[in-house]
């Protein structure tokens, strides 16, 4: 599961002749996630930016020091995935002409120091620890799906991470075995990965928090298996995600097809994350399990095989492409991405 509201804040069809054309493509490529990391960064930075002189303005608040702080953040380093849920409250916020929304929120700006904002270490832990995951909670408990009812989404309650912690050290040090350029792009965009408990949802990923995403606790005998899936799915949303917030990539966001994944027909914009990551894992299980055959990863490899095939033969029919969602569409072919 991903994308839970809308991609990033729109703005996104930028036709920005200084990025490069080599950034839209779905091989993971450890030459370029650094570029399209920083670039991500930036989006959000300018855009804080705005919504903070909006508010400012509205407010008749001098907010110089604080819009002098986002514009200093160091593009290099990933960010903590709370700014960008700070960002969606203020914008929600401004949206509404929502005042003392926005004084709130500009007062948890006001709070950290600026080195706070960054998380250089994978953190792993457990959902809910948090204030500025409050809204995201409370989104996902109220969706509703058809065949699931309400998805249950716990927090872990003093459950031992321990082993998680360790089978996704071992899974991110086996994809770094046998694909550098997969495991480069994880280190680059996954900050922090948020462990829960429940039914009817193994994993997601939001713009609203980007650098974070949340997985389901597997099964202690599956862990491994579970964590390469997944660390590479949701890790290929932030990815796309990153590269929506530079371009728009289609033209048909809305229109409504055949998902790979799932059963009930999706929007071109899902159908398409849901291909992207299905090549994704297709390539690092496709590699693990020529190396590793002990690890029993050929059925999981064929169903990701047959779902991509799916999902591809839907874009490749319906999806009406941007100039570079045209490149990104042709990278579909290229060697190395199944």
């Amino acid at each position: 599961m991903s994308n839970l509201s809308a991609a990033l804040p729109s703005g996104s069809n930028r036709a920005d002749s200084s990025i490069p054309d080599r950034w839209f493509s779905v091989p993971p490529c450890r030459e370029t996630v650094a570029g399209v990391a920083a670039s991500a960064r930036a989006f959000w930075r300018d855009t804080t930016v705005d919504a903070m002189q909006a508010a400012a303005s509205g407010l008749g608040s001098d907010l110089s020091g604080l819009i002098g702080r986002v514009q200093a953040i160091d593009l290099s380093r990933r960010l903590s995935p709370r700014l960008s849920g700070r960002l969606t409250r203020l914008m929600d916020a401004v949206s509404r002409r929502d005042g003392y929304a926005a004084l709130d929120s500009l007062q948890a700006w006001w709070g950290d120091a600026p080195e706070t904002w960054y998380d250089d270490a994978l953190i792993v832990e457990s959902i809910a620890v948090h204030e500025w995951e409050g809204p995201i909670l409370q989104e996902v408990r109220g969706t509703k799906i058809e065949s699931a009812g309400t998805l249950e989404f716990f927090p872990t309650q003093g459950f031992d991470l321990g082993p998680s912690r360790a089978a996704i050290q071992r899974a991110l040090e086996l994809i770094a075995e046998v694909d550098p350029d997969m495991a480069a792009e994880i280190t680059a965009l996954v900050s922090q990965v948020k462990l829960f408990a429940g039914r009817g949802m193994e994993g997601l990923s939001t713009p609203k928090a980007f650098g974070a995403i949340w997985l389901k606790l597997p099964e202690p005998d599956q862990a491994l298996g579970w964590f390469f899936e997944h660390l590479v799915h949701e890790c290929s949303h932030l990815q796309l995600n990153a590269l929506f917030a530079l371009d728009s990539l289609l033209t048909n966001p809305a229109e409504i097809n055949q998902a790979p994944i799932r059963p009930d027909p999706r929007p071109m914009f899902q159908i398409l994350h849901g291909t992207f990551v299905l090549a994704r894992n297709v390539r690092v299980h496709s590699r693990l399990h020529a190396a590793h055959p002990e690890l029993g990863l050929g059925a999981a490899l064929d169903r990701f095989r047959e779902q991509y095939a799916r999902g591809l033969e839907v874009i490749r029919k319906h999806l009406k492409p941007t100039d570079r969602g045209r490149l990104l569409m042709a990278s579909f072919a290229e060697p190395g991405v199944n």
